[in-house]
């Protein structure tokens, strides 16, 4: 398939563009700065250069794309747009080049009941941490889930806990209605496998699943 990938240079989005070359699909990887997304050049792959805040940019990148996946994020825990306007943006893109499928990182605890199944010390932490330390960046989350259920795009809002930076294992639950029990942590690398999963998994259409080890 033909994807492009924003947020291409984070995290999560490195593991994206890595998994969906290895994959065999053609991928366009949106960036602001292009040397951030690979080291080297590799086949089926193309760096566009912009910024998510530009409306011409970020549609230009999504012609001709068969789906698009988005693991953008703000790099800092005070307020920002990057969700927003990205998000916006793209939909506002998809809409005028007919592109329907979209798969979104989100967060798990940013809206919803996401530890209903966890136990008390971990339902009173989420509670602590989403009126602090993670207020902004959950606001974020709650404005790109709204436009997403706002739009007539077929999208999919990966909700995670707590990111690692730990080896792809493959080995994940998924659970609709919040976490699995027990599951705090997943690792950057299966989170892109699980994203990449739903280009032909049509099960978590409009919906927002929480995974988790």
């Amino acid at each position: 398939m033909k994807l492009v990938i924003f947020g291409a240079s984070g995290g999560t989005g490195e593991h994206l563009v890595q998994q969906a070359l290895a994959q065999g699909h053609s991928v366009s990887a949106f960036a602001r700065r292009p040397e951030t997304v690979l080291a080297a050049p590799s086949p089926g792959l193309t760096v566009v250069q912009g910024d998510i805040h530009d409306l011409v940019a970020v549609s230009a990148a999504i012609a001709g794309q068969d789906a698009v996946l988005s693991a953008l994020g703000a790099r800092t825990l005070g307020r920002s747009d990057v969700l927003e306007a990205g998000v916006r943006n793209i939909l506002a893109g998809m809409a005028a080049h007919g592109v329907k499928r979209i798969i979104v990182l989100g967060a798990s605890g940013a809206s919803g009941e996401s530890a209903q199944h966890q136990g008390a010390a971990a339902r009173l932490l989420l509670k602590l941490v989403k009126a602090t330390i993670l207020r902004e960046p959950f606001r974020s989350q709650r404005a790109q889930e709204r436009l997403l259920e706002e739009s007539n795009s077929e999208y999919t809002i990966v909700c995670p806990p707590r990111l690692l930076n730990r080896p792809y294992t493959g080995h994940y639950r998924v659970q609709e209605d919040g976490l699995p029990p027990g599951g705090m942590t997943i690792c950057r690398a299966d989170v892109a496998d699980f994203m990449l999963r739903q280009l032909t998994d049509k099960t978590w259409i409009r919906k927002g699943p929480h995974v988790a080890w």
